[in-house]
This record gives C-alpha cells, sequence and structure tokens, in this order.
C-alpha cells in the first residue's frame, strides 16, 4: 500500500475514525493495528520479522537498563552488532550469494507484491535498524530509561507514517507522544492536511513526471549529447528532491491527524551555502542520526589514540575530522547499495567534505578582507549554485546503475556533442512547470517567509482556494502510475 494511492488515503482515513472513536489509553492498541496491517499489505512474512527484531530489541533495552542500575553494564556494542548484522543478513544477502537455488529470490515466502521491485529486504528495515540503535544507544548514555510498555514500544516500530522511509525518530521524541497520545486540533489537522496535499504535488506532479524524462536518458545515456546528460542530471537532482521530501510531507501530515508530531526531514537542501550546510538540511534524520552515532564516537576514538599535535607534519584535528568523515561516508554509500557507484558517491562527498573543512580558515581570511559575511545576499548568490552544482555532480553517480556507466556519463557531458533531447513536449514543459513552482515555493519559505502567504493566508477564502488550484494542478498535471517512491529500495 504506497502513500500515493487512493487505498493509503482510504486506509488513513478508516484509522483515523478509529483511533477517535476508542479512548485515549487504548488508541496505542489502534495505531498499532493499523501499522501491522499496513506492513501486512507488502509482504506478510516480513511483519514476523520485525515483530520478532522488536521484541528482541525490548528485551535488550530492559537488559541495558537493568545492568547499569546494577552497576554491572553490558556493552551495548553486541546489541547494536546484532541489529547491524540482521540488516545486513537481508541488505546484502542476494548480493554476497548470487541468484542460485539458495537466493533468497527462489524463498516463496519473500515473494514480493507489483509495487516493489524485486529485492529482498523487509520494508523500512534500514530505518527501523536505526531507531533500534538509537533506542539502544539513547538507554546506555542514561538519556532516556527503557520502555516498559511493549505495546507502545511495538507501536513506535510500527507508526505506518513512518515505518517504510522514516523520519527516523529519536526516542525523546515520539516515545512520549505515544505514551499520552492527544486529539488532533483543527489547527493541527489543517495543517497536516496542507502538508498532505503538498507532499502528493511534488510526488505526482513534480517527482513523477520528472522521472519519465531522467529514466528516458539515463537508461539509455549512450544515445544522447553531453548536454541532455547534464539536463537530465539536473532534473534528477530536483526529481529525488521531491520524491523523497513528497514523501516525508505526506508522512509528518498523516501523523498531524492523530495528534503526533514528526521531525522534519528536509529544510530547503538546494538552497545550502556550503555541502556541510545541506548535509544539515537533506535527510536530516538520517544525517544527525550519522553525525551523533557515527562521526562523533569516530572522532573521540581518534582523539584518545592520538596523543600528538601533528603527525607527518599534519594537525592531528584535521587527519581525526578527515578520517571519520571518510569512514562515515563510505558507510553512508554503502548503506544506500552494495554497488561501487554508491561506495563512490560517498566517498566523494566524504573527500569533498574533508577539503572544505581544509579551506575553512583561508576562506574565513578571504571573506574577512572582503567584508563578507555569511549572512549577506551576495555570499548566498555565489555559495548557493556553486554547492548545487557540487550535489549535482555526486548524483551522477547516486542514478547511474553501476560506477563503470557513471564515469562514462561524466566523460559524454564534456565530449559528446549534439542538441538537446525535450522528449514529448507535454512532458517536457509540465516537469519544468513543476521545478519552478517548487523553486519559487522554497525561495519564498527561505527569504520571504512571512510575505506572500498565500497558502498560510489568515484569510481563510484565500488559503482554501490556494490549495484548491494545487489540488487542481495535481490532479490535470499528476502521474497517476502508482510509482514507487525512491527511496522505498533502502
Amino acid at each position: 500500500m504506497v502513500f500515493n494511492s487512493l487505498n493509503y488515503l482510504l486506509f488513513v482515513l478508516l484509522s483515523w475514525l478509529a483511533f477517535n472513536a476508542f479512548p485515549q489509553n487504548i488508541r496505542w492498541a489502534v495505531l498499532l493495528v493499523s501499522g501491522i496491517l499496513f506492513y501486512l499489505s507488502f509482504v506478510p512474512v516480513f511483519a514476523l520479522l520485525i515483530l520478532l527484531l522488536g521484541g528482541m530489541n525490548y528485551r535488550f533495552g530492559l537488559i541495558l537498563e537493568r545492568k547499569k542500575l546494577s552497576g554491572k553494564p553490558v556493552s551495548v556494542a553486541w546489541f547494536v552488532a546484532f541489529n547491524v548484522a540482521f540488516l545486513a543478513l537481508f541488505k546484502y544477502f542476494d548480493y554476497l550469494v548470487p541468484v542460485t537455488d539458495f537466493s533468497l529470490l527462489n524463498w516463496r515466502i519473500f515473494q514480493t507484491f507489483p509495487e516493489i521491485n524485486h529485492w529482498i529486504i523487509p520494508i523500512g528495515l534500514s530505518y527501523i535498524s536505526f531507531t533500534l540503535i538509537s533506542y539502544l544507544i539513547e538507554i546506555n548514555r542514561g538519556k532516556i530509561q527503557a520502555e516498559r510498555n511493549a505495546g507502545v514500544f511495538a507501536v513506535y516500530l510500527f507508526f505506518f507514517p513512518k515505518v517504510a522511509q522514516g523520519p527516523i525518530e529519536r526516542p525523546q521524541n515520539l516515545l512520549p507522544q505515544l505514551r499520552h497520545l492527544k486529539t488532533a486540533g483543527y489547527l493541527m489537522i489543517v495543517e497536516g492536511l496542507k502538508l498532505i496535499v503538498w507532499g502528493y504535488f511534488k510526488k505526482l506532479v513534480v517527482a513523477d513526471r520528472l522521472a519519465i524524462y531522467v529514466d528516458a536518458v539515463y537508461n539509455n545515456y549512450s544515445n544522447h549529447s553531453g548536454l541532455t546528460l547534464a539536463f537530465a542530471t539536473v532534473l534528477y537532482a530536483f526529481q529525488l528532491y521531491a520524491d523523497f521530501s513528497g514523501y516525508t510531507d505526506i508522512a509528518i501530515g498523516t501523523a498531524k491527524l492523530f495528534g503526533i508530531d514528526l521531525t522534519q526531514n528536509f529544510k530547503r537542501p538546494y538552497l545550502s551555502t556550503s555541502l556541510k550546510d545541506f548535509w544539515s538540511r537533506w535527510h536530516i534524520t538520517f544525517s544527525s542520526w550519522l553525525r551523533d552515532y557515527l562521526f562523533l564516537p569516530l572522532a573521540l576514538y581518534f582523539s584518545r589514540k592520538m596523543k600528538k599535535n601533528r603527525y607527518a607534519g599534519v594537525a592531528t584535528e584535521l587527519i581525526i575530522y578527515t578520517a571519520a568523515t571518510l569512514i562515515t561516508f563510505v558507510i553512508c554509500g554503502l548503506w544506500h547499495g552494495e554497488t561501487l557507484n554508491y561506495l563512490a558517491w560517498g566517498l566523494l562527498f566524504g573527500i569533498m567534505l574533508s577539503i572544505a573543512n581544509k579551506m575553512e580558515k583561508s576562506n574565513k581570511m578571504i571573506r574577512k578582507k572582503l567584508h563578507l559575511k555569511k549572512e549577506s545576499g551576495i555570499y548566498k548568490l555565489i555559495h548557493i549554485p556553486i554547492t548545487f552544482l557540487l550535489v549535482v555532480f555526486t548524483f551522477v553517480f547516486f542514478r547511474s546503475p553501476s560506477l563503470d556507466g557513471a564515469l562514462d556519463i561524466l566523460n559524454r557531458i564534456p565530449s559528446v556533442q549534439g542538441s538537446l533531447f525535450t522528449g514529448e513536449p507535454d512532458i517536457f514543459i509540465y516537469s519544468l512547470l513543476g521545478i519552478f513552482l517548487l523553486i519559487v515555493f522554497d525561495l519564498k519559505q527561505e527569504f520571504f517567509e512571512n510575505r506572500f502567504r498565500l497558502f498560510e493566508s489568515k484569510k481563510i477564502a484565500i488559503s482554501m482556494v490556494s490549495y484548491a488550484l494545487l489540488i487542481g494542478l495535481i490532479g490535470l498535471f499528476g502521474v497517476f502510475d502508482g510509482g514507487q517512491f525512491i527511496y522505498f529500495q533502502f
């Protein structure tokens, strides 16, 4: 049951009616049943696997807390390793064990539904695993107590708006809300519905329409000019952003209908002024997870091991940052996929961030001499396009099916002459229109938040007409073929 389907909207309505029909003290049970039913709509056996994983981590949390209170703490690393191994088993099994009689692809219980590609991994396992790991680490750090109510803990994992693609919720944010479920007020419901509509616009009008052009080019890249490949890569950047942030808007909006606030996951990332700024705006719950549970522990570990101020003439601080960054982004790349193009994508980001960190002092001196502040319009006018182009460059590796394909495309972009492929004119024009509206909205939110308030107007008539027009655009220009969200596969 993918988000961009009528079945999902009907499911949300029925779940919302049931949720509000029951007393507050047992509403968690309604959410749990809804979450399990949502999960069963994909591959039923996967629900049993996630219940098993959740049950074991529920026990792990209680053990961690009990041992910690008794003064005989157990190493959280073993429990974290279990979750990593469980994820790796499914994520990389068919890569390590090719299609043979033993391949999971040949096991009938793992046969997928038409909405899902032919990969074998429980829906949302990556996001659930990260959620569980953060839960265990936060208990170990003494920041939260282990959840005693097994039902509430199960809802923490199975809450259906976030189970497939996140956001990756920290226990401090979501568990207290699940323990004390409330009825969403009028304003919260309206805000949720607005987010859902905007998410559908991003997905159906922008992402899925752009996918037609991008797929046509990338699936036959050897037949296209360098100009077309460059243009398709730029369009893919907007496709990926609209697709994933559109999903997030629908998820956060749906959660608001049940009185629950999920964490913001995107904050206009293509208006970033640096690569570091980009990762503070893109897939925020994932990037902050990497920072708090991987990068910072690595940096702390290296700082304890490296006692000198310099090694081979290089400052220890720079070595620590570079090593921790490269390891973090290599793992980030491998999380996205087992092929070399994902590894190259992560490594490339790690290298660029390390270079940017090395150049920060000299850049600061240049800004000081030019009397140029980071908040100034001129600074943003220069650095936003540069950052965007660097991000787009990395997306060649992210979109290509292989490392060789990515390198071939990068070689063809400056060397292969030819005109721009436009395909079907209506698809091309509507795609550009969708991008234009997306950019205008992000610019308005970033630089003119309190002006031109059409969608957030205090005058109800203006707000209603604005959303009516947006719904009309979805109906006229949306692609309704049920295409899955890109990050579904991760």
